[in-house]
């Protein structure tokens, strides 16, 4: 992309409307009010059919004009060819770490993780329910403070898959990159798809559930290589297939047809402001506003991950107290900047500001911080 057409794409609305708030949860997380307001529209006329998007029947000709939009969409930001199927699931991710292992994991083979956060983790315990796992780095070590470098994964030859998180939600870390391992690679890419340029490429299958960048919550989106799922094993009950799913269109019984729609139009969204190559600039700026908060905090703020490793969809830091985390909840939310507190296993507070988060509300977290700082440090 020439920088002349670069200039060219729109940036997205950088504050809220009138009544609604900075939204920083972790998901279900802020969309778009174009997507938003659409969505209000369609629920009770879609396409001027006189029936609402939730009553549109899956077999019927205005869901094929949704699902066909919807799978256009994700490939036009995932710029992925002809040799890659999407696919939409209920549910959310964390039961694909099992269904994946049954779909792709012979009954003696076995599964390489990258331990570095509490989702991996879970997703690990979920996967050894089913089928044989081995840590290839355990993140616990080091308090879940960084991502591996690739000379810190064990050897994983042998392995099915090797299975990591890109993006961790709860501590703050985020791969630069995939990881460079003798397995292939699966990842859960739930918390950052869309957000940056990244190889997704390099990898057999990808999954994300919606509600983050892709947002509503109750679908998962897969994104498999077509050679990938021929070696998915046939006998699993039609519902558990992923290849059932990819020859049924992801309708073998009636879909989450909300969520296919919402990815549907969050991707168009994200692919006409300009996708993941505009994005990630964007969303390093908008983190930006808020470690440098921290950074000359002096220490007030305590960021949960090394320097080199951090994350542009979630920042998480440590306050001195627990008592300080509820004060700087309490009147942050009394600014308009609401869904700060951190993960309960975790603590601390987090600021997530995925793609469709307005960029005005970074600069105003990092003002807040800087006075809530001068004022209890």
């Amino acid at each position: 992309m020439t920088t002349a057409t670069a200039m060219r794409i729109p940036e997205p609305p950088t504050t809220p409307s009138a009544g609604r708030v900075y939204n920083f949860s972790a998901g279900p997380a802020c969309m778009p009010e174009s997507v938003l307001l659409q969505l209000r529209e369609e629920l009770m006329d879609m396409h001027g059919t006189g029936i609402g998007l939730l009553e549109q029947s899956h077999r019927a000709s205005t869901y094929d004009r949704i699902l066909a939009e919807a799978f256009e969409s994700v490939r036009a930001c995932a710029g992925l060819g002809d040799d890659w199927e999407v696919l939409f699931l209920p549910g959310g991710s964390m039961q694909h770490f099992s269904l994946i292992a049954m779909n792709f994991v012979p009954k003696d083979g076995w599964v390489a993780f990258a331990d570095t956060g509490l989702w991996s983790h879970k997703g690990e315990k979920e996967t050894a329910c089913v089928r044989a796992t081995k840590k290839t780095f355990d993140g616990a070590t080091c308090r879940f403070d960084h991502v591996p470098a690739d000379s810190e994964i064990a050897d994983c030859a042998g392995a099915t898959y090797f299975c990591y998180c890109s993006n961790n939600t709860v501590e703050g870390t985020q791969f630069a990159r995939p990881p460079r391992v003798a397995a292939p690679l699966v990842c859960d890419a739930t918390s950052d798809i869309f957000s940056r340029p990244y190889d997704l490429a390099a990898h057999e299958l990808i999954f994300c559930s919606g509600q983050k960048n892709l947002g509503a919550s109750g679908i998962t989106m897969v994104l498999a290589r077509k050679s990938w799922l021929e070696r998915a094993d046939r006998s699993l009950p039609p519902l558990l297939s992923y290849s059932n799913f990819a020859k049924t269109e992801s309708r073998p019984n009636t879909p989450p047809t909300f969520g296919v729609r919402v990815i549907g139009l969050m991707s168009k969204w994200t692919h006409d402001f300009g996708g993941p190559a505009a994005f990630g600039p964007r969303n390093k700026a908008k983190a930006a506003h808020i470690y440098a908060a921290i950074d000359r905090s002096g220490g007030f703020y305590r960021p949960s991950m090394r320097g080199d490793c951090r994350s542009d969809m979630s920042i998480s830091f440590q306050l001195p107290s627990d008592a300080l985390v509820d004060r700087f909840v309490a009147e942050s939310e009394r600014e308009g900047l609401c869904g700060l507190r951190g993960h309960r296993e975790w603590g601390g507070i987090r600021a997530c500001v995925y793609n469709a988060f307005p960029a005005k509300g970074c600069a105003l977290l990092a003002e807040f911080m800087d006075g809530f700082a001068k004022k209890n440090g």
